[in-house]
């Protein structure tokens, strides 16, 4: 029997994928895509079709791109006072839609329709308004007479258009960290969601449209080679800003490179979590498993490549199965689920791949297959004794997995968390003070937690070492990846 919030979810799915089909957002309005082919949507609760969206081609793109540049001298030319106003009523128009939307991104994204109500969005929400806001006051050097009869005076600008990528874990926080502080420095954007996540975005592009001017945001559906590529290439970007994998960042990167544009990239993640002998187990057992298991593990800052000391190795295995093994794993409008499906039966099998590849060594403790039944199910999975060298521990699972390592020394543990191409974000789970001190200094990661995992906000920023990434999102830093520093020089004799 279908329930009233499972009737109504499904519904808010189906009147936004009945509105876009065939179109993108496009100078405020949907508008026909040039191109005739389509992706399916599929729903990752229960592998049924949800509908379809235009598969845009480089002419798509190109008239995207066009209404932006028209829109962007008059939308740069507004104040920042005015635009913060403009956009905090988008922020408000968000919030009234906020159960609507909710239910769109928990179907289309796979996520518990609770978190996302009580957790996710209400931190879209907050982030939305540190934009609007932080872009009034932007910093930049002094002015002044550095030279002698000569006055400098410094001015923050706008790039330009600015092309987004977005992924399909977090379709509207990504779109958010993309958007908006584009939008708020005086940008116009053209956003590219993901294909699997198409309607979370779609609507958030009608809210905008509904208090913003025509052509400053604008949305085109599509594949990443075809798409995304003629997003990342087009001589009319200013910038391009995408998260997702290391691989196809790297493609991105290289078009943007090829056209002298900047390119903000955040990428994989492979996330240590040391857990010395010292750590008060009880505590940090809740925080692991609600940092390995959010999302469906579907993070790139997951918690998931664990190494905890030899002494309490055992301890902390039963105490992580204990835990794990108590997670609904289900749909999403089950008010029962804690951990809902695969975003996409390519990821479920992915990861399952990597799971069949481990070490002959190794032993899963828990969890290990999928489940039964409609959906792309998961069971949670803890997988010890695994090699420092085998593809579970030195690439990204994106998955409900854990694997768990043992080490000696703070030295051992410290030559194993950093034995990784990433560089996104780490944890240190200890009692004493002047070993967190040492640890998270030498760890080469963006983000280090400490006795914590998983805790970010609008006002934080997240920036990824070696292969993780290039430049920041949010905070005061992530504004200014959507600026440039024009220095004034007036003779004043």
């Amino acid at each position: 029997m279908t329930t009233a919030t499972e009737h109504d979810a499904l519904l808010a799915v189906a009147h936004i994928a009945e509105r876009i089909s065939g179109a993108n957002f496009v100078d405020g309005a949907w508008r026909p895509a040039a191109s005739k082919e389509s992706i399916t949507v599929f729903d990752p609760s229960t592998g049924a079709e949800l509908g379809e969206v235009a598969a845009s081609t480089a002419d798509d793109v190109d008239a995207a791109v066009a209404a932006a540049r028209r829109a962007q001298p008059a939308w740069a030319a507004v104040t920042p006072g005015e635009r913060s106003r403009l956009l905090l009523k988008v922020a408000t128009a968000v919030e009234e839609s906020l159960i609507e939307l909710s239910q769109i991104e928990a179907v289309d994204a796979g996520k518990p329709l609770q978190v996302v109500l009580d957790e996710e969005l209400p931190g879209v929400l907050d982030g939305m308004r540190f934009f609007a806001g932080a872009a009034r006051s932007l910093p930049a050097p002094a002015s002044g007479d550095y030279l002698e009869g000569v006055s400098s005076v410094m001015r923050r600008e706008p790039l330009g258009v600015i092309g987004g990528i977005t992924p399909w874990n977090y379709p509207i926080l990504q779109a958010v960290a993309k958007v908006f502080p584009a939008l708020a420095t005086g940008n116009t954007v053209v956003l590219k969601p993901a294909e699997t996540t198409p309607y979370s975005t779609a609507r958030l592009a009608e809210i905008i449209g509904q208090h913003l001017p025509a052509g400053v945001f604008n949305v085109v559906f599509g594949t990443g080679p075809v798409t995304g590529d003629a997003l990342s290439r087009h001589p009319d970007i200013a910038a391009v800003s995408f998260t997702g994998s290391i691989e196809t960042g790297r493609k991105v990167g290289a078009a943007a490179a090829d056209g002298i544009k900047k390119a903000i990239l955040e990428l994989g993640g492979n996330a240590p979590v040391i857990v010395f002998d010292d750590a008060d187990l009880e505590p940090a057992l809740d925080a692991i498993t609600l940092g390995g298991l959010y999302n469906t593990g579907q993070e790139c800052m997951a918690a998931s490549r664990i190494l905890v000391h030899r002494s309490i190795v055992e301890s902390f295995i039963d105490g992580l199965r204990a835990r794990v093994e108590r997670e609904k794993v289900g749909g999403v409008l089950d008010p029962e689920t804690t951990v809902g499906p695969m975003n996409s039966a390519t990821q479920r099998d992915r990861v399952l791949a990597k799971i069949e590849k481990r070490s002959a060594g190794s032993r899963i403790v828990t969890g290990g297959t999928a489940i039964e039944g409609p959906g792309y199910l998961l069971a949670p999975t803890i997988i010890a004794d695994v090699e420092k060298d085998e593809e579970l521990v030195t690439e990204e699972i994106f998955g409900p997995v854990f694997t768990v390592q043992t080490f000696d020394t703070e030295d051992e543990a410290m030559e194993l968390a950093n034995g990784t191409r990433y560089g996104l974000a780490a944890s240190v789970f200890t009692s004493n003070v002047g070993r967190s001190q040492r640890v998270q200094n030498g760890l080469n990661f963006g983000t280090v937690w400490v006795n914590n995992h998983l805790v970010f906000a609008a006002d934080l920023p997240v920036s990824g070492f070696g292969a993780s990434g290039v430049g920041t999102e949010n905070a005061e830093l992530g504004l200014l990846e959507f600026t440039r520093l024009k220095h004034v020089m007036i003779d004043n004799r």
